[in-house]
């Protein structure tokens, strides 16, 4: 699989360092998504991640609702982006439906077929 390494996405909001509720929405850009590719976001604890699924690029710009549910009240994570491929997001997909229907999360060691085109800390407010 080839990725851009010159791609650029970001996080705009919220910022680093910023308290945010459980639920919460998180906006940002990325050059352009190339075809096949998807975009994700991830919450990332103790070397675990959790995908929160697929982000909807318009042009430049995308928006999602984010939902962490795992951090303690107070506690202390990191929102990531990343840019899948077709076989990594068929994967996220699937452990997302395991999900659904189990109620179990565990969190990945890895997002496989991915790059992660950058981060923020956040805090959970209490």
């Amino acid at each position: 699989m080839f990725f851009n390494r010159k791609l650029k996405g970001r996080i705009n909001y919220p910022g680093n360092r910023d308290r945010v509720p459980r639920l919460f929405r998180a906006e940002g850009t990325i050059d352009s998504l190339p075809a096949g590719q998807h975009l994700l976001l991830a919450v990332q604890v103790g070397g675990l991640t959790w995908p929160k699924g697929e982000v909807l690029v318009d042009h430049t710009s995308w928006a999602s609702e984010v939902y962490e549910g795992g951090t303690p009240p107070n506690g202390n994570f990191t929102l990531a982006l990343y840019l899948v491929g077709a076989k990594g997001y068929d994967e996220i997909a699937a452990w997302l439906e395991r999900g659904k229907l189990t109620g179990d999360y565990p969190g990945l060691g890895q997002i496989k077929h991915g790059v992660r085109l950058h981060s923020i800390k956040l805090r959970l407010e209490s």
